[in-house]
């Protein structure tokens, strides 16, 4: 029998993410060295038991905490080995039922707390580690000879082997009846264990998911009694602010009934020379009030036609403002156009070629002659050289540049659907070239 090798496999987020011997484990937790990759983490942990074949024998699932230097935090003290020698038997690996220790069957009761179940739906843990061991990153010495064979498998799972002479078969029936019996009742045993492990791991999850639940409920149940207490409060407040307000109400229009039978009765006895100095201050207030209206919308009045003269001169300022712009551009053109048609000869002797980029015409060789032409108006004269009118080639050229359907609807939005460019001017038509298929024209 191969010896077995032990080894750590820490998880992380159903990931193995660490695998180290027991040796160096041991080595973490008497201090001599840390894990700074799990400083201040709480992780999942599984000590294993692996044949030279690389199959797993057993399997202890434990959690532990690290402190934020990455050593052990607090006294961690779980017997793994004795956990293990204790266990009930689990799934098969590869190397027949393994033992398994975890919170759902643990062997030590007190220890339980410490351990966690791993996930029995389709053995995907279990599937886990055995896919890590295969891997062998921690580099163990493989020990073909110990990997199971015919001769290996127990006889009650082999073939029915070629009968023996009648008076042989008759010495070793007493002999071999008892050991397949022994090995029947061992291997329904493992079975019926590895069964109440995967049932007392659902049992377990389903009554973690029912405390949680639970407190669920009862945190629900506890905010919703607050608030009702909270509701019955406010409505007795608003029950007694009402009666309040009602008794207040009461009282004050006993007041008032109390006050127009007095006013009545004052003005029955001043009778007509109340009424008099009732329409004297009424008819003040009025004239008063209508001197006021007058007087601010002469005022008004006023400042108004002081602005509009205003506005008028400005208007009249800036009419002459754009003539003498106007003017001043003109001849700023002439005598450009007389300094540069010079240095446009110069330029043109000496071997000077003008060439110019416009969309539709790529790029422009233009004549020394044509150049006032050009510089007057470059876009009239790329429309000129594209054979078609300035309108027609500006609005080619936001097509060019933006080539998306230029329908307006009746809030003035666009269409915007990307449409094929059309590159030449010539070849571009308004309200055809520019509408997608839905808004052409006609």
């Amino acid at each position: 029998m191969s010896s077995l090798t032990e080894a750590i496999l820490f998880f992380r987020d159903d990931d193995i993410v660490k695998e180290m011997y027991f040796s160096e484990f041991e080595a973490v937790l008497d201090d001599v060295v840390g894990v700074p990759d799990f400083a201040g983490e709480q992780l999942q942990a599984v000590f294993v038991q692996i044949n030279g074949a690389l199959k797993v024998t057993g399997a202890v699932f434990f959690t532990i905490s690290f402190d934020k230097r990455g050593r052990i935090a607090g006294s961690w003290n779980i017997p793994l080995r004795h956990l293990l020698d204790h266990a009930n038997f689990g799934p098969d690996l590869g190397a027949g039922m393994i033992r398994v220790a975890c919170r759902s069957a643990c062997p030590v009761s007190w220890y339980r707390q410490q351990l966690w179940d791993p996930e029995m739906e389709n053995n995907q843990t279990f599937i886990a580690i055995s896919v890590a061991v295969q891997r062998n990153r921690l580099g163990i010495v493989s020990d073909e000879a110990s990997a199971p064979t015919a001769a290996a498998v127990s006889p009650f799972f082999q073939e029915s082997a070629p009968l023996a002479p009648p008076a042989a078969r008759a010495d070793s029936v007493d002999a071999d009846q008892p050991i397949f019996h022994r090995a029947y009742r061992a291997r329904l045993k493992a079975l019926r264990q590895a069964e109440q492990l995967r049932l007392a791991t659902q049992a377990e999850r389903f009554e973690t998911l029912a405390e949680k639940q639970a407190e669920q409920f009862a945190e629900k149940l506890a905010a919703t009694e607050k608030a009702l207490a909270r509701a019955t409060k406010t409505g007795a407040e608003l029950e007694a602010r009402c009666r309040q307000l009602q008794t207040q109400m009461t009282k004050q229009q006993a007041e008032l009934e109390s006050r127009n039978a007095e006013y009545e009765a004052l003005l029955e006895k001043g009778g007509e020379a109340a009424q008099s100095e009732l329409d004297a201050l009424k008819t003040g207030y009025q004239e008063r009030l209508q001197r006021e209206l007058e007087h601010h919308a002469a005022d008004y009045e006023e400042r108004l036609r002081k602005r509009e003269t205003e506005l008028y001169q400005r208007a009249t300022e800036i009419v002459g403002l754009r003539d003498e712009l106007g003017r001043l551009r003109e001849q700023n053109n002439e005598l450009m156009l007389k300094d540069d048609n010079a240095i446009l000869t110069e330029m043109a002797e000496k071997g000077v070629v003008f060439v110019a980029y416009h969309p539709g015409i790529e790029h422009l060789v233009i004549d020394r002659h044509d150049m006032p032409a050009y510089l007057r108006d470059p876009q009239a004269y790329a429309a000129e050289r594209c054979e078609v009118s300035l309108e027609q080639y500006q609005r080619w050229l936001v097509h060019y540049r933006l080539p998306v359907c230029c329908y307006q609807d009746e809030r003035g939005e666009y269409c915007g659907q990307p449409l094929d460019k059309v590159m030449k001017p010539k070849l571009f038509r308004s309200g055809d070239s520019d509408r997608c298929e839905a808004h052409k024209l006609g």
